[in-house]
């Protein structure tokens, strides 16, 4: 029996195998492309990358995380491996979007492979391949007809990232000094930089927001007194400073005018807000002292192992256990003449000793006391832990030498010990006591990659960070001469771009 088909389904047909037909003959990644060879194509994206553990290696190296730039075709770690991991010899996991033909790593001029293809199975890879050469993953779609290179890159770090990095060719004069520098002091507020010096016999009072940018706005000052440099203290709203015998004077606009505020100290502490703490001799006992003081307050007997002079900077502390504002300082010169290694907290009220003999950290008078940053490493993770570390640097020892050790403590200043290498000043900068030292944050920028990963989210590059620089102020040498220097220094690990 003939079977007649109508035209309509004759032309349809016609159209269906013209198409058909014309699919057969499209250059595989055109628009044009089939469902299936679109497929075959996004199928050699990897979507995951991992490197496997191995604790004689680095503990926590399977939790490293890799950025999949699938754009440039680039696979890495945007946080660098520790400084000296080795990377000749280690095994790796992949995943791709879908099933493909094959995985292969070709390695080319490593320092175990030089040239080496090596094969890539899920169930099979324990092959252990040497980054330290190039090495390009190329993933073949399951139908053969794709084909994509991933440069894949194991990141070390190339220095040692916790070593304090003080460049010799960032040093800078005090500001308005001639070649005949008696004393100097140093203090911050808000934000601003306020150095006071003894000139040649002139008193020069100088401010910056940045040392580093070199420019200082100064005034001689037209003191009715003549001052102890040491004692210079900046409150949030006034200088203050002892002159020669002890009485001391306040400035409200910034050393144009000085008052007496009727009273005499020995020794200035530091401020507190809007208050200055001071010690001084009663006749009969050595006392705290405040100005201006609070309603009710009352001048109170000194512990015995509280220092009356010499001790460090007096600087603010801030941390979860405290509701208050707290202030910490270190060492001096106690009533009978002896050092002490003591630390003492203040939160606004009363004073607290907080360390006594205990570690490592010996008797001292005129050290540099101020909270930093270290990392440590835990056993378990190859991401270090960023920790507040106080640190204690110069000063002058028991014996009369300078000390020239940094000590420092991850607990508040409880506890105390000599710090790692990369914390030890470098040879380049003298012995000294007397010196003041700030942390300062300043903008940092680098260009940041676009990732565009399979698994958006993974890593989130930033352009710009805030990275704390210490900057060490002034001091006085083994023979009492001032020091004209103002140096920066800055934890390698805090300049390099964050990953997150």
């Amino acid at each position: 029996m003939n079977r007649h088909f109508p035209l309509y389904l004759l032309i349809f047909m016609l159209l269906a195998t013209t198409v058909a037909s014309c699919n057969k003959k499209d250059e595989p990644g055109t628009t044009t492309d089939t469902e299936y060879s679109s497929y075959s194509y996004t199928s050699t994206l990897v979507s995951a990358f991992s490197l496997q553990a191995n604790t004689k290696i680095l503990s926590g190296l399977d939790s490293v995380a890799f950025a999949i730039d699938q754009e440039r075709g680039m696979i890495y770690n945007a946080d660098s491996l520790p400084y000296g991991t080795r990377v000749n010899a280690l095994c790796v996991k992949v995943s791709c979007a879908s099933t493909v033909k094959s995985e292969q790593f070709i390695v080319k001029n490593g320092t175990v492979q030089q040239d080496t293809v090596i094969t890539y199975t899920s169930s099979n890879n324990s092959d252990s391949i040497d980054f330290t050469g190039d090495v390009t993953l190329r993933v073949v779609s399951y139908d053969g007809l794709h084909t994509r290179d991933y440069k894949v890159k194991v990141n070390v770090h190339k220095q040692q990232p916790d070593t304090i990095v003080w460049n010799q060719s960032n040093r800078r004069d005090l500001p308005n000094v001639s070649s005949t520098l008696k004393a100097s002091k140093t203090v911050m507020r808000e934000g601003e930089f306020i150095c006071l010096v003894n000139d040649n016999g002139s008193y020069v009072l100088s401010t910056a927001a940045d040392p580093m940018a070199g420019t200082w706005s100064k005034t001689v000052l037209a003191l009715p007194f003549v001052p102890k440099v040491s004692s210079f203290t900046a409150t949030l709203n006034e200088l203050y400073l002892l002159d020669e015998t002890g009485e001391l004077y306040c400035s409200s606009n910034d050393g144009a005018n000085w008052s007496h505020c009727g009273v005499a100290w020995n020794t200035i502490i530091g401020a507190y807000g809007d208050r200055v703490l001071g010690v001084k001799n009663d006749g009969t006992s050595w006392v705290h002292d405040e100005y201006p003081q609070r309603e009710g307050f009352v001048p109170t007997k000194i512990d015995d192992a509280f220092p009356v002079s010499g001790m460090s900077q007096f600087v603010m502390a801030n941390n979860e256990w405290t509701a208050n504002q707290q202030a910490m300082c270190v060492g001096g010169v106690l009533a009978s003449g002896a050092l002490t290694n003591a630390v003492w907290g203040y939160d606004g009220k009363q004073w607290g000793l907080l360390s006594k003999n205990d570690g490592e950290l010996p008797a001292i008078s005129e050290a540099s006391l101020f909270s930093y940053y270290t990392f440590t490493q835990p056993s378990t993770s190859t991401t270090p832990v960023k920790r507040v570390t106080w640190m204690v640097i110069g000063g002058k020892l028991a014996s009369g030498s300078l000390n020239t050790t940094t000590y420092i403590s991850r607990n508040q200043g409880i506890n105390w010990s000599k710090g790692e290498d990369g914390v030890q000043l470098p040879t380049t900068i003298p012995a000294f006591s007397g010196a003041q030292v700030f942390v300062f944050d300043r903008t940092q920028t680098a260009n940041a990659p676009r990732l565009m990963s399979y698994d958006p989210g993974q890593v989130t590059p930033v352009n710009e960070w805030d990275c704390s620089f210490l900057y060490l102020f002034g001091g006085y040498a083994a023979n009492g001469g001032a020091l004209n220097n103002v140096w920066e220094g800055v934890l390698r690990r805090l300049t390099y771009k964050p990953v997150f």
